[in-house]
């Protein structure tokens, strides 16, 4: 007979989530219990414990609750027992500092791509990722997380609801098969939304109705542009949002991603592809590293990268 999991724990669970998806605010018992649909009693009693264990704190004046330095040493003990984090956190710094720029580790986390980590080398007013943000997981936001595994690519775009018509989603569909041809994903700013803008409001945990409705509707306005081009390597000139190579686990899934954001310029094609390469190659040492399994598509980019180096 399955064991059934303890209500407490996740309640408790429950709560430590909410205070990481609210990382600038400080709550009141009340309003955590309210957030977390538990009576205000069991709440109390349950934050005591997890004080008590250092993972909240609270404050001496108003009695209001933040994460506390527990949660510091869990995170960073969570990191060390990865393997694929471990080697994605140190082929990340090894490209950012022979850059000279900016180099951001993320996770699947759930409904969402969530930055862990960041390697930071670049000038001082370049664009640049930050730990903690998260973006929502849908179209076209977090592509290289899906484009290995085709039930995992319709259920990302069946998050779009209604919203795409046929046309788009084949444009989707070709959009992830250049991925896994490429081995990387690389998307490009649009005159919609500059990509700081994107970022700056998707990564923010919305606390208001209008800031999710702000949210939503750059989503849907990016859904349909050519933020995710299936061909962005050949023509002209173009700037760059981002670029993001998979590292994947033993089982062969992508279980976090290198991303480094395009510069503040038009880029050659040549140089994409330069770019690229170096973020591909750390990719897939630290894929080998982590013992983590490579797909056949993945396996065959050493040879490419290579060529580009070489060229």
């Amino acid at each position: 007979m399955p064991i059934s999991p303890s209500p407490a724990v996740l309640r408790a669970c429950q709560m430590l989530r909410h205070l990481v998806e609210h990382p600038n605010r400080t709550f009141s018992v009340s309003e955590l219990a309210r957030a977390v649909a538990v009576p205000r009693a069991t709440c109390d009693a349950i934050l005591q414990a997890l004080a008590a264990q250092r993972l909240v704190t609270r404050s001496s004046d108003d009695r209001r609750y933040e994460l506390g330095p527990g949660c510091i040493e869990l995170g960073e003990a969570a990191q060390i027992a990865n393997p694929v984090l471990r080697a994605a956190r140190f082929e990340a710094e090894g490209v950012a500092r022979s850059l000279a720029g900016n180099i951001a580790v993320s996770i699947y986390d759930g409904d969402a791509v969530r930055v862990v980590d960041v390697f930071d080398f670049g000038p001082l007013f370049a664009v640049r990722a930050r730990v903690g943000q998260a973006i929502p997981l849908v179209p076209p936001f977090g592509a290289v997380f899906v484009a290995w595994d085709d039930a995992e690519a319709e259920a990302w775009m069946a998050r779009a609801g209604d919203s795409l018509e046929p046309a788009e989603r084949d444009g989707y569909r070709r959009a992830l098969a250049a991925i896994r041809r490429r081995g990387y994903s690389v998307s490009i700013a649009t005159p919609l939304h500059a990509l700081e803008d994107t970022v700056a409001t998707l990564s923010r945990s919305p606390e208001t109705d209008d800031a999710r409705r702000a949210r939503d509707e750059l989503i849907r306005e990016v859904m349909h542009s050519a933020y995710l081009p299936a061909d962005p390597d050949a023509g002209a000139a173009v700037r760059v949002g981002q670029i993001s190579a998979p590292v994947f686990d033993r089982a062969g899934r992508v279980a976090a991603s290198l991303l480094v954001p395009g510069p503040e310029r038009e880029i050659t094609p040549s140089d994409l592809r330069a770019l690229a390469g170096r973020l591909v190659e750390a990719a897939i040492r630290a894929t080998r590293d982590a013992g983590g399994l490579e797909p056949p598509l993945a396996n065959g980019l050493s040879g490419e990268t290579s060529a580009v180096h070489a060229g």
